[in-house]
This record gives structure tokens, sequence and C-alpha cells, in this order.
């Protein structure tokens, strides 16, 4: 995937080009953001255009505007994604360019060394060896300190590319090292357009789009076009809760809380239909819905609440949220956040029909 196939970005990608161009190559570069949301695409991207066979001119500190439509595939400004190099790379048969993810839990000694053993030999075949370090995160600390001593000092024509969503977790030491690239998570419309140009119907773009976090990945997943029938059991299955009472939603706090990463989808899901009653209340029509396809029921429903209710029960949920990704205890923030939508919402106010 050369650096024009990947989604948004713009202003991490103009910073790699730029260093194309001047040839001004740091030795190791740090991907940080959001997973999901480019960061690996570009890596790849990067690779690729240092090692594409049909860019494999010295780069000039002024390079001239291309004269067709053909003629960046001739600059070292991007890959061509089509030469032998790029296609390898994008199948991951490069001899020269190699993704080291994860063994299990943690990115391990053994695989630092490897990496070591390899980085000070010369390239096989192409300008640039390349070792892309996905969740880097999650080195041991011995595998951290082994990637260390392997950047102070650099082979030649050898970069390091770390991707991570965690600095913090990352000794400062190795990020000092590190040319930083800061990748953001993608605006929704830019998501939203990308589904619909493969074919997917507006509302459900919309919807999907609205629940990716951001993440191109995430909205392109096999399981999303689960995610509208996922939704209307969740609402209902709140809606049924707050009518049971509270030892009915401590029972399902403790349910939804026991996948971290399936609990903060449905914390979304249940944002994104208050944040759509938020906009009929206040705005009185049903455009701009994320959930479109239930605007009907929606419109009903905000005749029966506040504002301010509403309003209360975003902020609920979005506290929710903060703490989670904070590292509290999911089944006790979910019970807090339950109880407290119970004082402010109707039970019928989160079905989905009309």
């Amino acid at each position: 995937m050369p650096f024009h196939d990947v989604v948004g970005q713009t202003r991490a990608i103009g910073f790699l080009q730029r260093a194309l161009a001047t040839g001004r190559i740091a030795h190791a570069y740090l991907f940080s953001g959001p997973a999901g949301v480019g960061n690996c695409a570009a890596a790849l991207a990067f690779a690729q255009a240092l090692n594409c066979e049909e860019a494999a001119q010295p780069p000039t500190p002024n390079p001239q505007p291309p004269e067709s439509p053909h003629a960046l595939r001739l600059t070292p400004h991007d890959a061509c994604g089509a030469c032998r190099s790029c296609r390898n790379i994008a199948a991951g048969q490069h001899p020269d360019v190699q993704v080291i993810e994860p063994d299990g839990a943690f990115i391990k000694i053994e695989q630092i060394r490897t990496l070591e053993a390899d980085a000070a030999l010369v390239p096989y075949e192409a300008p640039w060896k390349v070792f892309i370090l996905d969740s880097a995160e999650r080195m041991t600390e011995q595998a951290a300190n082994a990637l260390l001593k392997t950047l102070e000092e650099p082979a030649k024509d050898t970069v390091f590319i770390l991707l991570t969503s965690a600095v913090a977790a990352l000794l400062p030491t190795i990020v000092s090292r590190c040319q930083s690239v800061t990748f953001t998570p993608l605006p929704h419309g830019e998501i939203e357009t990308v589904l619909r140009r493969q074919g997917m119907e507006p509302s459900q773009a919309r919807l999907i789009a609205s629940l990716s976090r951001g993440s191109i990945d995430r909205a392109l997943s096999p399981e999303v076009a689960s995610l509208p029938a996922t939704r209307d059991r969740l609402l209902e299955g709140i809606g049924r809760g707050l009518g049971e009472g509270p030892a009915a939603l401590v029972e399902l706090a403790e349910k939804l809380a026991k996948d971290r990463d399936t609990l903060q989808q449905q914390l979304e899901i249940l944002s994104a239909w208050l944040r759509d009653l938020m906009v009929v209340k206040a705005s009185g029509h049903t455009r701009w819905l994320v959930n479109d396809d239930r605007g009907e029921a929606i419109a009903g429903q905000a005749k029966s609440i506040s504002l301010n209710a509403v309003l209360d029960g975003l902020r609920a949920v979005h506290a929710a949220m903060e703490n989670i990704t904070r590292n509290a205890n999911p089944r006790l923030s979910m019970e807090d956040l339950l109880l407290r939508l119970r004082e402010l919402l109707p039970s019928t106010l989160l079905s989905v029909s009309v």
C-alpha cells in the first residue's frame, strides 16, 4: 500500500514524504497513535518508498512537480506499488523488510536478538533494511534494553519503525532516539466516505464510521456488518434492565464488563444513541443522525425526555468510558453508569422500535 492509498493522515504522510524528498532519513521512527488509524499502513508504505524499484534515483532537495499523472511514481515521494519490491513488501515476503509482532502477549528478548543479528548484515537486495515493531510498548524489559543498544549504534542503510498506542509505556531513552510521527484518529467523515465508495448503504456507513473510534481497520473489519443488530440488542437489554430495577442492572453490568474491548464499543453505541436524542431535542429534526435508520424511534423518544436529562446521560456515559480507559474496574464503572441512567431515563427510552 503506497502513501497515496493510506486513508487520511495527511500531516504524518507529508512529513515522511519530505524526508524522502530531501534524503534525510532517520535511523529510527516512532509512529504513535491508536491502533488501526493508518500507522501500520504508513510504515509499510514508507518501506516501499525507500525500496521501490521505480523510484530508486537519489532524492533531490528541490524536486520538480510531476509532468504527468504517472510522474509521481518516478520520484522519491512515493512507491509505485507495482514493482517486484513493492509487491513483495505488501505480501510480507521481502527479505529486507520485517514486521516484528508480539509473540503471545509480549515482544521477547529472543525476537530482538534475531533482529539485531539481521540488522548487522547489509541489505540482501534492496537499498534499505526496514524493521517494523508493531505494538512496541509490549516489549519485555530485557527486549527493550536490547533494542536500545541497537538504536544507539544503528547500522548503515537500516531504518527502525516502532508502532505504539502507548508512548508512556516505552523507555524514555528509546523514545528520545526516535523521530516522532503522530497519527490521529480519522474523522468519521473520511471513514464514511471510504465505506460508501465500497458500496455500503449511507445509513450503515454513517453508523459504522461513528463507532469505529477513528480506526479504518476497525471500520473495514468483517464484524462491522453485525453492528446494527448489536446496537438493537444492547439498547433493548439496557431498556429492560432500567425497567426491572437495580438488581437487574447490577447483573447486566457484570455481563457487559466481561470483555473490555467489546465494552468500549457498547458504550460508544449508547453514546451515539443519546447523542442523536440530543440532536433531535435541540434542533427538532432528524437530519445528521448517526442512527438515521432509527430516526422515527428517536424522534418519538425525544418527546418524552428533557434536554438536560439527555445531556446528563451523555456525560455519565463519557465518564464511564474515561474511567475504563484509565483502568478503573469495568464492572463497578458499569454499575455506576446504569444506576445513574435509571435515575435519568425512562425505561422505554432506549427501545429501537417506534
